[in-house]
């Protein structure tokens, strides 16, 4: 599970909103029992960073006899444990809901060079451009895609410079993906794969490559994915 960091002013703005909400609370309640202003408690559920004195003040305000909880161990492992539970509870959701499928991680691809990996280190691909980016995007998009499964089928016959050439050429389509508004994830899956019509069924290892399109604002850190090959 990714480390949180619990005087991140964007954990602080979840945890005091669910905890006023859960409790019934207005902001105008939790501003006076903590001794700040309602403004404060806007900007603190708004996400904006907040002084140490404030964060020990919004703490006897939510009901810690702690004021320093927020950077106590003990607290910050059940704050673990409790999103840890939770996303165990959502994967177990989302596996019953999508059974053929599993989670990857991706990452966003800045450079030309990001691009070239799909195509350099995958076995087989899997493109996908989102419906929410505009009709243009897409059209660069599935380019993108179209010199990605071109320079996977060169493998290792090109050159040096050749290769920096085609890096080159990905980074442009990236720039003009980004100018239209669109952003590039890519993910690597370890698998194995065999065939109902092979005589020798032994799984051949594989590597496979997803490359996603959204909107830039769409900031995406894992997705789902099929579990079979087609």
């Amino acid at each position: 599970m990714t480390e949180i960091d619990t005087k991140d002013p964007k954990f602080l703005a979840f945890w005091t909103k669910c905890i006023r909400e859960t409790s019934h609370w207005s902001q105008e309640a939790l501003a006076a029992a903590a001794g700040l202003d309602v403004r404060t408690i806007q900007r603190i559920e708004a996400g904006h960073p907040v002084s140490v004195t404030t964060r020990r003040a919004l703490a006897r305000g939510l009901g810690y006899d702690n004021p320093n909880v927020f950077e106590d161990v003990e607290f910050i492992k059940g704050v673990h444990a409790l999103f840890g539970g939770l996303r165990k509870v959502q994967d177990e959701e989302v596996q019953k809901q999508f059974p053929d499928h599993t989670r990857v991680n991706v990452s966003r691809v800045t450079s030309g060079e990001g691009l070239a990996r799909v195509a350099y280190e995958a076995n087989a691909y899997l493109f996908h451009a989102d419906d929410a980016i505009t009709d243009e995007a897409k059209e660069v998009a599935a380019s993108t895609f179209d010199f990605l499964r071109d320079l996977g089928d060169l493998g290792d016959d090109g050159s040096f410079s050749e290769k920096l050439g085609y890096q080159r050429s990905l980074g442009e389509l990236l720039e003009q993906l980004e100018a239209l508004g669109a952003a590039c994830y890519s993910a690597f899956r370890a698998t194995k794969m065999v065939s109902a019509t092979w005589v020798d069924k032994t799984p051949v290892p594989m590597t496979v490559g997803y490359l996603t399109v959204v909107p830039v604002e769409k900031v995406l850190t894992e997705m789902m994915v099929p579990r079979r090959l087609s």
